[in-house]
């Protein structure tokens, strides 16, 4: 029973623990962050502030069933008047409105295919010109043709072969009616005439232009575009935005969104003109194909109708006057307004079917209508039947008569009205609000999206962070070490404050050869070996072995950092300490000392010079330095001289501590071959930040294979705040009364 909470107890505590070490990422990555941040926010408002404002322009349509239902019954009456009260959604319009059909007349009777706008200055150059009355002198510096002001081209037509769609030319004005034209594919210039169509030959064909005016002044150079009417349109369907007014409104409206307040304005303008000239003339069209299905039905009706007259006039004319009862004159006219209804149903039906498929709601609701009708006039037409004969024959004769005429006068009305509503252009929508060209960008845009940009700018920084402590992130904290590896850590060694204050720059600059144990005795780094040096000793006692090595897994760790103050510590406690640069392929130590290129270890081990020769005290100290000496190629095999151990050995006996500085493990050879000499007190420096707990375990296996063991690890330039969010430690003892700031020292 307690499994389930001890689990989900478990997952809780890990997921809090990877949100502490994120939260750690970002402080050990802080200053990365922040300058991130800072770019991304400069560059990101510059590009809002120098943006061109944004306007916004609407139109308000209205879907007016009420009045269109109305306005045909008024004219066609309420039996053909629902063959065009056709009902639309909002959703229809809104498909309507931004149709191809409707979209494509905008597109091409304002040629939004074509671009064409001054050339500005990269960046500036547009903002600078909204600041700007009139036309400017073009130019920057009399150079390039750019132009500052409110110059204008309009073009009328631009046509290329398609190879050179969305290409750019670029037209400059020689003279006020004249201009020169350049451009891919095009052999040079080209001169030609504004207001006529010009062709230019290019290698992927005929390019036609007709530049109908320019307002600038001579030097100013435009470029113009023609872009893919397709692309055209279909760009503009994904601008436009329709939305319903209100919840059960029939108001739906339309926006568009454009840096040219006039040019969208009459895109809208022209949209709703279009959009309402469709919806005429699809009634019109509806109109047109029943108006002529109805003539087509005259001249039968009308010879029916002549037939029925005769017969009549014939049976009366035969049987004389007859007089009908009541019964039957009733049933006769029940009979002649069945027959009557049926027959103009049939006709609706007919002309409903012109417009809709089969299994159209009107056409079904005409079906069912009809089978009702001829059930009703079945049964009247048995009623008749049983009539004396020449009452019968009186009364079929006069009901056709009625029947017919009936038909035809309802046939030449409903004819009349179809002609009524073909001319009237009745539509289903009308334009409450047209577009009207805004005077002011739409507001709070660059406010918003000045929030957007810091919004933005602090996930950058923050998946920088965190993608850089993914992919080079190395170790940030002691316990990691403890918690991976078997290894000790010996001593965890915080941001020196004096190096990013630049006074380890100066001094390296200088070839000075001042520690920072010797320039600022107090800093937090040096405090943190001062505690190092006191292990050292005992450490050096139980190996009886007074040769200590200092190596790490790769360059940059600060491992001569490390070695050269632990000799100085070392030293102003009295004993006499003798530094060596054993790196012979870098140097890094010897060049920080000033010792590049004069005799060291290297000539020693060589037999060029001797100890005496070779070694120099550092300042007034009892620390003295051995530096890497004269390159050599074959550095590698040098120190595997037989008499490097005698030379060591000898070493040892002059000074109390000898203090080795060794190349990288990982990448060459050279501290495996030294790291016997130093059995008992060889110690691995790790970067934090930057070494990864592999690199460790791989350089405490190569070590090992030599049978030397690492006696601990030393964690340089560890931010004072790591391991804050996840163990709750800042690191407090590096803490002294001038602030902490710095960057780990070193010269590797």
């Amino acid at each position: 029973m307690n499994t389930p909470i001890l689990s989900h107890s478990s997952d809780s505590e890990n997921q809090e623990f990877k949100l502490a070490v994120l939260l750690d990422v970002f402080i050990i990555y802080r200053s990365m962050m922040l300058w991130i941040f800072g770019i991304v926010v400069v560059l990101g408002l510059a590009a809002v502030l120098l943006s061109d404002p944004v306007y916004e322009a609407d139109i308000l349509t209205q879907v007016d069933e009420s009045d269109a239902s109305t306005t045909a019954s008024s004219l066609l009456g309420q039996d053909i008047a629902a063959m065009f009260n056709v009902k639309s959604s909002m959703d229809t319009e809104t498909q309507v409105i931004q149709s191809r059909s409707v979209i494509s007349a905008a597109v091409d009777s304002l040629r939004l295919f074509i671009d064409a706008s001054p050339a500005r200055f990269p960046i500036v150059g547009n903002a600078i010109a909204r600041n700007v009355k009139g036309l400017s002198k073009p130019g920057l510096f009399g150079l390039g043709g750019f132009t500052w002001g409110q110059e204008r081209i309009d073009v009328a037509r631009f046509d290329v072969p398609d190879e050179l769609e969305g290409a750019k030319f670029n037209l400059t004005l020689i003279a006020q009616g004249k201009y020169r034209l350049t451009g891919p594919g095009m052999d040079g210039a080209a001169i030609g005439q504004t207001g006529r169509d010009e062709t230019f030959l290019t290698e992927a064909g005929p390019v036609t232009l007709n530049v109908a005016s320019i307002t600038a002044h001579a030097g100013a150079r435009f470029e113009i575009s023609r872009e893919s009417r397709l692309e055209t349109i279909n760009r503009l369907q994904r601008d436009i935005s329709i939305s319903q007014q209100g919840k059960d409104s029939n108001v739906l409206r339309v926006r568009l969104r454009g840096t040219d307040a006039s040019l969208i304005a009459a895109i809208l303008n022209d949209i709703a003109s279009r959009y309402v000239k469709q919806d005429e003339a699809r009634k019109t069209e509806d109109a047109e194909r029943s108006l002529k299905f109805l003539l087509g039905q005259v001249p039968a009706l009308r010879e029916k109708l002549d037939a029925s007259e005769r017969a009549y006039a014939e049976a009366r004319r035969t049987l004389g006057s007859v007089n009908v009862d009541a019964e039957a004159a009733s049933a006769l006219q029940r009979s002649a307004d069945a027959e009557t209804a049926l027959v103009q149903l049939e006709q609706k039906r007919a002309a409903a079917a012109q417009l809709y498929a089969s299994g159209h709601p009107t056409i079904v609701a005409l079906d069912r209508e009809i089978s009702v009708l001829r059930g009703e006039s079945a049964a009247l037409a048995q009623r008749i039947s049983q009539l004396p004969d020449t009452e019968r024959k009186i009364a079929q004769t006069a009901r056709d008569v009625k029947v017919n005429s009936d038909l035809y006068v309802g046939l030449l009305n409903n004819i009349e009205q179809l002609q009524l509503l073909r001319a009237g252009r009745m539509a289903n929508v009308r334009i409450l609000d047209g577009a009207v060209a805004p005077d002011r960008p739409m507001r709070f845009r660059r406010m918003i999206l000045a929030l957007a940009v810091l919004i933005f700018a602090a996930f950058t920084a923050i998946c920088a962070a965190w993608i850089r402590d993914k992919l080079y992130g190395g170790i940030s904290d002691s316990r990691e070490i403890q918690r991976e590896t078997d290894l000790k850590v010996a001593s965890v060694v915080p941001l020196s404050r004096a190096y990013r204050s630049g006074v380890l720059r100066r001094f390296r600059t200088a070839r000075r050869t001042r520690l920072l144990a010797f320039a600022d005795p107090a800093d937090p780094a040096i405090e943190s070996l001062r505690s190092f040096r006191t292990g050292l000793q005992f450490s050096m006692v139980d190996a009886s072995n007074n040769i200590v090595m200092f190596t790490g897994p790769s360059p940059s760790i600060g491992k001569s950092f490390i070695s050269s103050n632990v000799a100085a510590l070392i030293a102003s406690s009295g004993k006499r300490v003798l530094l060596v640069d054993c790196d012979l392929r870098r140097s890094a130590l010897s060049d920080s000392f000033g010792s590049l290129g004069g005799t060291g270890l290297s000539d020693v081990i060589a037999g060029i010079a001797s100890i005496e020769q070779s070694v120099r005290r550092i300042g007034q100290s009892n620390l003295e330095f051995l530096s890497a000496g004269s390159p050599k190629k074959n550095a590698g095999d040098l120190l595997t001289d037989p008499g490097v151990a005698g030379l060591f050995k000898t070493l040892a006996e002059i000074y109390d501590v000898v203090i080795l500085d060794t190349a990288p493990v990982l990448p060459v050879s050279d501290a495996e071959t030294l790291a016997p000499l130093a059995k008992g007190n060889v110690f691995l420096v790790a970067r934090a930040g930057t070494t990864r707990i592999a690199e460790l375990e791989e350089c405490e296996r190569r070590l090992g294979m030599v049978e030397v063991e690492v006696n601990g690890v030393i964690l340089n330039g560890i931010d004072p705040r790591a391991g804050h969010f996840r163990y709750g430690i800042r690191y407090g003892t590096y803490k002294y009364g001038r602030a902490e700031q710095s960057v780990a020292g070193g010269s590797q």
